[in-house]
């Protein structure tokens, strides 16, 4: 009898083993490769942050959004360029490019922000579409890293990321959007509701 007891309990771990292998095999396979690196030299990084930096970064004082494109501003944004970094980039199968860039924030210690969000290039590399999905607290970049890329991965693999917002984590993840501030794609840019 026990060891008839031994026999049945042996095949149920051997069960056990071999579907967390499998589960540990596709895992590893299903996994997409977020690295801006695989995705992007180091002058399509540069392209790419460029042609958003306008929409991301915060315009010269007293600049409305339809003076912001003015060449006059280029050095401007070249200056808030060399102080953001994309953490992730893919590119999906329907030409959706998600990114990650994160930038210093303001704080006694050391943290960034990240922003995470989605793009479409026309055929000459143009922005078609432009939705930062979402804006991070400040946070310590090793917290950063761990928290973005969770979020990442969730914004790529097209999952709900309110349980993340303020409102309903007591952790900080998300600061925007919120109950009162959404992205305006049309206008691309946050505004309040």
């Amino acid at each position: 009898m026990v060891g008839l007891f031994y026999f049945y309990i042996m095949n149920i771990l051997k069960v056990i083993i071999i579907l967390l292998f499998v589960g540990v095999i596709q895992s590893c396979n299903d996994k997409k490769d977020y690295d801006p690196d695989s995705h992007l030299s180091i002058k399509e990084k540069d392209k790419a942050l460029m042609s958003i930096i306008r929409y991301l970064g915060k315009a010269p004082e007293n600049v409305g959004m339809a003076e912001k494109f003015d060449e006059k501003y280029d050095a401007h944004y070249l200056d808030i360029a060399s102080r953001h970094q994309f953490m992730c980039y893919y590119i999906d199968d329907e030409g959706i490019h998600y990114f990650l860039i994160s930038r210093p924030a303001p704080s006694l210690y050391e943290k960034r922000v990240a922003i995470g969000g989605k793009l479409k290039l026309d055929q000459n590399g143009g922005l078609m579409e432009y939705e930062e999905v979402f804006r991070t607290w400040k946070m310590l970049e090793q917290d950063l890293e761990v928290r973005g890329l969770l979020l990442f991965d969730l914004m790529v693999n097209g999952k709900d990321l309110s349980q993340y917002y303020r409102t309903n984590s007591t952790e900080e993840y998300i600061e925007f959007p919120d109950e009162h501030n959404y992205f305006d794609k049309e206008n691309r840019r946050w505004k309040a509701k």
